[in-house]
């Protein structure tokens, strides 16, 4: 698929050993003021919040109704795709998943059901399922399983290809939905970066850069729509 190409892998996840656990963090944690407005920029300033605490299954929180849309822009892509993940049931032992990607060339949609810790393999081998895999299933969320998240943690990993370091940048908002902002950064450039919140198995942004050194991303998703469901 040409919106992915160059998308895959990655330094660090399974080649990365924990190095050090830096923190540098505050103590303090809060809630986002009732009735504030989203932020699709996600500007920081919109949250309030300074932190999220992760467990080991924050990752498969699937529930009914949970609906996602996100811009997706790459410069292998002539204009900005859309890409959407809906929940259509859930259950502890079966979800089932309706995705759909629009480009200005082509559309693919595809609806699998399957366990939630097999429904990214369940969605492999298609356009929409490709988008699913590069931005939700990343060897790097492993690292948050069981962390607390505040703004200016970080963490350092090496790897066969040299060192990885995690920092949490900021919290901010899309789309109505907090997230902590974590950077992946190897050998000090920028390589993936992403917004995530135990409350949603998906992330609010991801953001991948294809060389050491790149100022652009290669691939990046931004979510414009969200309903948690029930």
């Amino acid at each position: 698929m040409v919106l992915l190409a160059g998308c895959g892998g990655g330094v660090g996840g399974d080649a990365t050993t924990a190095t050090d656990a830096s923190t540098g963090a505050t103590d303090a944690t809060g809630t986002a003021a009732d009735g504030e407005s989203a932020d699709q920029s996600g500007d920081g300033d919109a949250a309030e919040r300074t932190s999220f605490s992760f467990n080991g299954t924050w990752d498969q929180r699937y529930r009914t109704g949970q609906y996602y849309r996100y811009d997706i822009t790459s410069p292998s892509i002539d204009g900005t795709a859309t890409y959407e993940w809906e929940v259509v049931s859930a259950t502890d032992d079966e979800v089932t998943i309706r995705t759909k990607l629009v480009t200005p060339n082509t559309t693919s949609e595809q609806t699998v059901s399957a366990p939630p810790d097999e429904i990214y393999g369940e969605l492999a081998g298609s356009p929409s399922g490709s988008v699913a895999t590069i931005g939700f299933d990343s060897p790097y969320y492993s690292g948050v399983d069981g962390e607390t998240l505040r703004v200016g943690d970080g963490w350092e990993a090496s790897g066969e290809n040299g060192n990885v370091s995690f920092k949490v940048e900021e919290i901010s908002a899309y789309a109505g939905l907090e997230c902590a902002n974590f950077v992946v950064r190897t050998n000090g450039s920028v390589f993936w970066e992403s917004c995530v919140t135990p409350e949603s198995p998906l992330p609010g942004y991801m953001a991948f850069y294809e060389e050491e050194g790149d100022e652009e991303p290669a691939f990046e998703m931004v979510l414009v729509e969200y309903r948690a469901g029930d």
